[in-house]
């Protein structure tokens, strides 16, 4: 029994314990389970309190960086309408200067500005700042007196305060000092609300003596408000103009009031003046600022102001809803939404990511080879540009070593000749790549010989084939058409440039041919189709290259051309001209038998071509013959050049055929000698056009303004290095006869001279 107790409690005891064991492994789990849901829980808390601040922090750092965004786009207004001012000022600045150089009256002066205003648009007006009497170039039924500033004067001490003091201002302020602005007002006569800009100007009376005026010239207040145009980011926003005191200049149509304080004060602390004094004397100290006000709705708005410059009396002003600007409402459901699919996002876009990947190192290889391309092309133009510099400056040292040896010179300059024709191909082929592939290039379609451009580039190539023992054949069939219309300069380049190629890489005994016919066009009434074909026994190019033949500095890898100058530019320069004038270029290349390239363009035909008239082909000029010393002997030019060097070539050039020339070292001496000169000194003028003090286009323009006859239809020819068609067109515009490019080519000088002869010879017979 005794013994039956004691295992009956011993194994009670165990059970207990192993109960009691369980019992502490059960509580154990659910507090592991616990803690750790509590860790998660925490760490979920943590993570949206995280993601709470982190928005928070977040919009505050986003709002600073859109009000920064709003502040530079208030900047880069200030900056436009500085120099839309600037340039508006700018006339007057030289209508008063050439007023008071030529002592004009009143009326002489207004009829000047009539003559020289530009715009339809703008008018001037000139007040007496005593009597405040305006007179204008605007007319209406014989009367150009305008009555606005009296009325200003009339219409109450506040007017008459504000107005008179920017009068004063504009009118002591010398040409160098900061830029007033007359604010927004009203000329009746006109119906116009302008401001203004101007000037002291000093006019002639008419008893002889002297008067300050102000000159002002009005600018209409809806050309200004046009150029504060913000961005649709900023859809409430708008800009105003006002002084460092607050007056309006231009006010937006937003801002209320007589002027920007009192708009403030109205609208946010109404007759407590103290801080409307604070915020008047923050504007009048500091350049720039932000200011955090209420509109005249009611709404929170942020005000930019920011000085024009160091010396302006004006400021720009920007302002903007705050709403615009900054989220009221914390997106809850957002914060959740972003944490809880965030992975999902990353899975989803992980394989987006790959590809993205895929792609840039794509890009990486084609950039390397960009970059190769690049560094090849440095390489070839390095050697291809410093090899004619070398000829040319090693053998101009030799040439002067050599100076008491008139052959050893001149064979010396004829190779510093060749080589300096040689770096101008490579300059004019990276200019010309460079205008094609920004969209700049234009064609100056006119009347061409076919004939005549095949005998020219006959003359170019055939020398550079046999030089290098090459047979240069041309096959041409009857052309029905004599005269077409096109760009024959860039025609020329085309077939040149696919030339010179051929002559590079044929070798000596090979062979290049010009097949060039005419097509008709049954289906295009007036208009022929040009097929030129150019092949040559060459080397030939690989299938790789002829992929990427066309881009711009591609040359081949192949050491048989390695020491073979040229810029990697011509195939890529004519197939982008045959693209700008609508037609098609195609290659067919083996390596190592020849390369055929055949070029397709669709031509309008000339009139001429239809009755059958030839074109007289230009006889090749020799050398200074007595006959043209005769015929040029005596004429006198005045050339307008600033280049000591340039004006020594031009000068030694024309003094070989017993021309006289004078020079002028700027515009503005051109213009006076010219003006001062009698009758019939100077038969003609070379104008350089990049010339310090007055450029040839202004002094063109003022000598086509002379009251003398003779000085404002003297000839007037470019000679400029300017030689793109749009710079030929600005000079004809200003009002020039005709352009020359540099470097000169005396021959097309000649030409003008023998026009400009002509012309006397004509007028004398009509006298």
């Amino acid at each position: 029994m005794v013994l039956w107790y004691n295992k009956l409690v011993y194994t009670d005891k165990r059970q207990k314990e192993e109960n009691r064991g369980m019992i502490h492994k059960l509580r154990d789990g659910w507090t592991g389970k616990l803690i750790l849901g509590a860790i998660n829980f925490i760490l979920i808390v943590t993570a949206i309190i995280s993601s709470l601040f982190y928005s928070n922090y977040m919009k505050k750092r986003q709002v600073d960086v859109e009000v920064d965004a709003f502040c530079n786009t208030v900047e880069s207004m200030k900056q436009v309408a500085r120099n839309y001012l600037e340039l508006e000022r700018g006339y007057v600045i030289d209508w008063a200067k050439y007023i008071e150089e030529q002592n004009y009256t009143m009326d002489e002066a207004l009829d000047y500005i009539r003559k020289t205003n530009g715009r339809s648009d703008r008018y001037a007006n000139i007040v007496d700042m005593h009597t405040y009497e305006a007179f204008s170039t605007y007319e209406r039924d014989g009367d150009n007196t305008v009555s606005c500033y009296q009325q200003f004067k009339e219409g109450g001490r506040e007017m008459d305060i504000i107005f008179t003091r920017m009068l004063q201002r504009m009118a002591s302020t010398n040409d160098e000092d900061g830029m007033y602005v007359l604010g927004k007002y009203k000329v009746n006569e006109m119906q116009m609300n302008v401001i203004s800009v101007g000037t002291k100007v000093k006019l002639r009376l008419a008893n002889g003596t002297d008067k300050d005026y102000l000159l002002l010239r009005l600018i209409p207040v809806e050309s200004v408000k046009s150029i504060f145009v913000f961005p649709i980011d900023y859809t409430s926003g708008e800009v105003g103009m006002i002084t460092k005191n607050g007056d309006y200049v231009i006010p937006s149509n937003s801002m209320k009031s007589v002027s920007f304080p009192d708009f403030i004060r109205g609208y946010n602390f109404e007759n407590d003046y103290n801080e409307v004094d604070v915020l008047r004397q923050k504007i009048q100290t500091t350049d720039s600022g932000l200011l955090k006000y209420k509109n005249s709705k009611g709404e929170k708005c942020y005000w930019y102001y920011s000085r024009f410059d160091e010396d302006s009396d004006i400021d720009i002003l920007g302002y903007i809803p705050v709403g615009d600007l900054e989220e009221e409402v914390t997106s809850w459901p957002l914060v959740f939404i972003v944490c809880g699919i965030l992975m999902v996002l990353i899975i989803l876009d992980g394989s987006y990511i790959l590809r993205i990947n895929k792609r840039l190192r794509e890009s990486v290889k084609e950039a390397d080879r960009a970059n190769h391309a690049k560094t090849r092309f440095l390489s070839a133009m390095s050697h291809d540009i410093r090899t004619p510099m070398n000829a040319v400056i090693g053998m101009t040292n030799i040439a002067k070593k050599h100076t008491d040896d008139p052959a050893y010179v001149k064979d010396c300059l004829d190779k510093v000749s060749r080589s300096s024709d040689h770096l101008l191909t490579l300059i004019n082929d990276i200019l010309d790549i460079s205008k094609v592939e920004s969209g700049n290039m234009a064609l100056n379609p006119a009347e061409f010989s076919l004939e005549k451009a095949i005998a020219n580039i006959a003359n170019i190539i055939r020398p550079q084939a046999e030089e290098k023992g090459i047979r240069f054949e041309i096959h041409t069939s009857e052309f029905p058409y004599k005269i077409l219309i096109a760009d024959g300069l860039r025609i020329n380049q085309i077939f040149i440039n696919l030339l010179n190629n051929a002559v590079k890489y044929t070798g000596e005994g090979g062979t290049i041919r010009l097949d060039i016919r005419e097509d008709r066009l049954p289906k295009r009434p007036g208009y022929v189709r040009t097929v030129c074909m150019i092949s040559d026994t060459g080397i030939g190019m690989t299938e790789e290259f002829q992929q990427h033949m066309y881009d711009s500095f591609a040359r081949e890898n192949d050491s048989r051309i390695d020491k073979i100058q040229g810029s990697g530019l011509g195939l890529s320069i004519a197939k982008q001209m045959v693209d700008l004038m609508g037609g098609t270029i195609t290659c067919e290349s083996k390596l190592g038998e020849g390369t055929t390239f055949t070029v397709t363009l669709e031509l309008p035909v000339s009139e001429k071509s239809y009755v059958a008239e030839t074109v007289e082909q230009g006889k090749a000029r020799m050398d200074v013959t007595d006959g043209q010393v005769k015929e040029f002997k005596g004429m006198r030019v005045l050339i307008a050049e600033d280049n000591e060097l340039n004006w020594e070539i031009i000068n030694t050039l024309l003094e070989e055929y017993k021309v006289k020339c004078e020079r002028a070292a700027n515009g503005k001496e051109c213009v006076e000698k010219i003006s001062t000169a009698a009758e019939g000194v100077y038969d003609l003028i070379l104008m350089d056009v990049q010339m310090p003090v007055l450029n040839g286009k202004d002094a063109t323009r003022q000598i086509r303004q002379s009251s003398r006859p003779y000085v404002r239809d003297i000839p007037i020819y470019a000679m400029t290095a300017d030689a793109f068609e749009e710079d030929r067109q600005e000079c004809l515009a200003a009002g020039m006869n005709g352009h020359i490019a540099k470097p000169v080519d005396i021959n097309k000088v000649l030409d003008v001279l023998k026009q400009v002869k002509r012309r006397l010879k004509d007028e004398e017979t009509n006298e």
